[in-house]
């Protein structure tokens, strides 16, 4: 599937669903610390961590990751 970036289905196999949940409501947590402080560089960088997290968590519901996760 080209639609994840290699980083995503890394995070999805080395992360279990809990560490890339808490990952995902800290970046939640520092998109609306950016949007606050005003910076377009803060937001830029914490809405690509934000979107890893969140596809990475999507990934994991994919019939490609099930199907690699019966061949180990």
């Amino acid at each position: 599937m080209g639609f994840f970036t290699r980083k995503q289905k890394q995070m999805a196999r080395q992360c279990s669903t809990q560490d890339l949940v808490r990952g995902y409501e800290n970046s939640e947590f520092k998109l609306e610390r950016a949007s606050y402080n005003g910076s377009e560089k803060m937001l830029r960088e914490a809405m690509k961590e934000h979107g890893n997290y969140e596809y990475a968590l999507l990934y994991k519901n994919t019939p490609e990751y099930k199907k690699k996760c019966k061949k180990r």
